[in-house]
């Protein structure tokens, strides 16, 4: 474990004591904007998706915050650490993810769950694809991939307050994990959309101050790829160590993928689309998206490949751990009060997605399962189980932080937690949204064909086969989706139209018609009688809005 005497060695100087008191200071600020958002929480809407009245700046960086936390302050720079000049591979799907989401789902999917009353993506799959057995199995599958994601971001944040302070990991992992828990928990969506407004805000300034200094130390871009060009041959290349990646086609289309394609397959990235308040404010958040993105993903992969000159050996870092090469840089390389406020940046990544995560996670185990178990729960029975639902599998990510399973470092976690989730979930909104001979047994095939092989892919085949995991499981999910769907009998009418008025340009919350006005008024005995004759895929619904509220459809 890393301690204080460690990391001075290492660091070849003192620690000065304003470092670890601006990230005190800002911990404290993001802690009173989360309570004060908290205040504003006035029913299970509010909590879940904040009223559905996110604007389009505070969606954009809230986004952008919550996609680019831990997996990139932390695991990115070790990435380009470690690969060199083809980590840049992955960068350009972080500029075109949120341009992916927002222009291809936002508005379909605004629409639906909005008629729906749909507050989470599994109430989505209940809804769309008519089935508890969706529902329930896109719950477990969420959870339990969220939680690895979890893991990403609690070991980034002990990474980065073991390194400010000198505290023992598992100390600082604990303690940002309660720090975490504690903003997400009080005040939901509203909590996590404010805090991460400021937080992104941040990020943005540390980034544009540490990469030209950084750069600058390493006598520009051509000396950092001097500097890696004598560390290896092919290093300096976008074709890796040895130039390996020059036979291996499908490895780099995962790289790229995993990011490009893989938001939208991302629960905690695609509730934002449910959120923001109307379509017009839909149509800026891609260009605000993109720009973010590109400052933060290519710029983290370029800290990395500069650490790699600056630390050519993982001796020279702390722990001999290249998850600490981004501290390293902004310590050696800044004065103390720019580092410490930088480091606060790249706390404000990791807590912002790791609470946005906790947010779905929570979500899904208090609104889906409650709503499935328990359907005459009242709402403040709900936010009840909800929040303590947060607390509790927040914890328990925690703990597996431990388990030596999930060593494999912050970087190939972060690919295993997106390739067990995005592929699974990917074909089933996407298909929602756009194709309507998608079929809940399509859905159910591709959810588990999807995680299952995102998660067992990494384990025994991908250095075999030289095939990413996240390609692999994407193919074969979207394969499963449409072969099964074409299988089996197509969906209700009611649902088809329902997938009619979701593709309409009416402009949202202006020009939004009456159900009943609009022909998709569902008849109860209609959607039971559906629902019975496919009591193949698990127990009916009951046609009431208290359970599921397809009565408003």
């Amino acid at each position: 474990m890393l301690n204080i005497n460690d990391l001075e060695k290492a660091l070849g100087f003192d620690i000065p004591l304003i470092v670890p008191v601006m990230m005190i200071l800002y911990i404290v600020v993001i802690l009173l904007v989360g309570l004060w958002a908290a205040r504003r929480v006035k029913n299970s809407e509010d909590w879940f998706v904040g009223g559905r009245s996110m604007g389009p700046w505070i969606t954009a960086l809230a986004h952008g915050s919550s996609s680019l936390g831990g997996g990139m302050y932390i695991a990115g720079p070790q990435y380009g650490w470690e690969a060199g000049a083809s980590a840049l591979w992955a960068a350009p799907g972080d500029v075109f993810g949120p341009v992916l989401n927002f222009g291809i789902i936002a508005r379909r999917m605004r629409r639906y769950t909005e008629k729906s009353r749909a507050l989470t993506i599994p109430e989505y799959f209940g809804h769309r694809y008519y089935s508890k057995g969706v529902r329930y199995i896109s719950v477990i599958i969420l959870i339990v991939a969220m939680l690895i994601s979890l893991l990403v971001e609690y070991m980034a944040m002990g990474v980065l307050i073991s390194c400010i302070t000198g505290w023992d990991y598992s100390i600082s992992l604990i303690l940002g994990c309660i720090v975490i828990l504690i903003y997400t928990g009080a005040g939901g969506y509203l909590s996590v959309a404010y805090t991460d407004f400021v937080q992104s805000i941040l990020m943005v300034i540390g980034l544009f101050i540490l990469i030209p200094v950084c750069i600058h130390s390493v006598d520009g871009l051509s000396g950092m790829n001097h500097g890696l060009a004598a560390i290896a041959p092919g290093f300096d290349t976008l074709w890796g160590e040895d130039f390996y990646l020059k036979g291996a086609p499908l490895m780099i289309a995962g790289i790229a993928l995993v990011y490009f394609i893989g938001y939208m397959g991302q629960p905690h990235l695609v509730i934002k689309t449910v959120a923001i308040k109307d379509e017009k404010s839909i149509k800026l958040v891609p260009l605000i998206g993109a720009c973010f993105g590109f400052v933060l993903s290519f710029g983290v992969y370029i800290l990395g490949m500069v650490g790699r000159v600056t630390f050519p050996d993982a001796g020279m870092l702390p722990g001999g751990s290249a998850e600490y090469i981004m501290p390293m840089l902004c310590l050696t390389n800044l004065p103390a009060p720019v580092a410490g406020l930088i480091l606060a940046g790249a706390a404000a990544a990791v807590m912002s997605t790791a609470s946005a995560l906790l947010l779905v996670i929570g979500s899904s185990a208090g609104n889906d399962l409650v709503t499935l178990l328990r359907p005459k729960t009242s709402e403040a029975g709900k936010m009840k189980i909800t929040r303590w639902s947060t607390y509790i599998l927040g914890l328990v990510s925690c703990g597996m932080c431990f388990i030596p399973l999930f060593s494999v470092g912050v970087y190939q976690l972060t690919w295993i937690a997106w390739s067990v989730l995005s592929p699974a979930f990917i074909p089933c909104i996407v298909g929602g949204l756009y194709w309507k001979r998608g079929t809940r047994e399509g859905a159910i095939a591709a959810m588990i064909v999807g995680s299952v092989t995102g998660f067992f892919w990494y384990y025994t085949l991908q250095e075999s086969t030289n095939i990413h995991t996240f390609f692999a499981a994407l193919v074969l999910a979207i394969a499963a989706y449409i072969i099964v769907s074409l299988l089996t009998k197509r969906p209700p009418e009611d649902v088809l139209e329902m997938f009619d008025y979701a593709k309409k340009f009416e402009d949202i919350g202006k020009s939004e018609k009456p159900a009943v006005e609009s022909g998709i008024q569902m008849k109860e005995s209609q959607f039971a009688e559906i629902l019975k004759k496919a009591s193949d895929c698990g127990p009916s619904f009951e046609p009431a809005e208290k359970q599921m509220g397809m009565a408003e459809l």
